[in-house]
């Protein structure tokens, strides 16, 4: 069955519009009342992560952890898994691979490859040959610890390095542990038809992100969530979707609006 959970920013230092960084404990009491099942974690530095203490706090509110994202590492660091310098290139695959690693010791066994992968820079040809080759070091790391990186088509407006459907599912054919992570704003702007996006990726989706058609939480915007969470049940689509959306008008608003616009669709 479908699950829903929220991203949750490890760092709010950074800032990032799309992920909660209220005191935690507050949001995992709110998230517990509201029948949410799980958090998305966003980590700008795997090394400074408590990760027993945040094992304890999930399963002491009974919620999960549905992945681990990482693009936080990218705004704070700089550090992509393309970059043309090779000290910035294999401090993201330190990073990566410890994400991996807490991925597997918290049991959520799914990394997200997004905003980490970089951008193009003197040679879109050359900057992916890069992306690739470390994605092969990545590959035969998460392939190890039993995980499962997610690579997440952006729109173009945030990145120039991967924006179509398509384009992911042809990287993704040349690796065992890499599978898509569908981002339904990304691909309302990149794809003719979301909807139809959704069954043309099948089972190569193994996460989704969900955000409205102007990128406040799902129905708050003019996506047809019905038609969305159908087409996730055909292609037999059972994962966690996460709301990555704005924090509007305020959090309580946010989270209710969210879980009830999506609940009622999946029960």
């Amino acid at each position: 069955m479908i699950k829903i959970s929220v991203i949750y920013s490890l760092d709010p230092r950074i800032r990032f519009d799309l992920a909660i960084s209220a005191p935690l404990e507050e949001v995992l009491t709110k998230l517990n009342r509201l029948g949410y099942n799980g958090v998305e974690y966003n980590i700008s530095n795997p090394f400074e992560v408590d990760v027993e203490n945040l094992r304890n706090t999930m399963k002491r509110f009974g919620l999960d952890i549905a992945a681990i994202s990482t693009g936080l590492s990218y705004r704070r660091y700089g550090y992509s898994l393309s970059s043309s310098n090779e000290e910035l290139r294999q401090k993201a695959v330190e990073f990566f691979k410890k994400y991996i690693e807490i991925a597997r010791y918290l049991e959520t066994y799914k990394v997200v490859i997004g905003l980490a992968r970089g951008r193009c820079e003197e040679d879109c040809r050359k900057t992916k040959e890069r992306f690739l080759a470390t994605l092969e070091v990545l590959d035969r790391y998460a392939e190890e610890n039993s995980v499962i990186l997610l690579l997440e088509p952006l729109n173009r407006y945030e990145t120039d390095l991967i924006n179509k459907l398509d384009e992911a599912l042809e990287i993704i054919k040349q690796f065992k542990n890499i599978k898509i992570l569908l981002d339904t704003f990304h691909t309302m702007l990149e794809e003719r038809n979301v909807y139809d996006a959704i069954l043309r990726g099948g089972k190569n989706i193994a996460h989704v992100h969900v955000a409205d058609s102007n990128r406040l939480a799902p129905g708050l915007g003019m996506l047809d969530w019905e038609k969305i969470v159908f087409r996730l049940e055909r292609i037999g689509y059972n994962g966690y979707i996460s709301i990555e959306a704005r924090i509007e008008p305020d959090l309580d608003t946010f989270l209710r609006i969210g879980i009830e616009t999506l609940l009622p669709l999946i029960t």
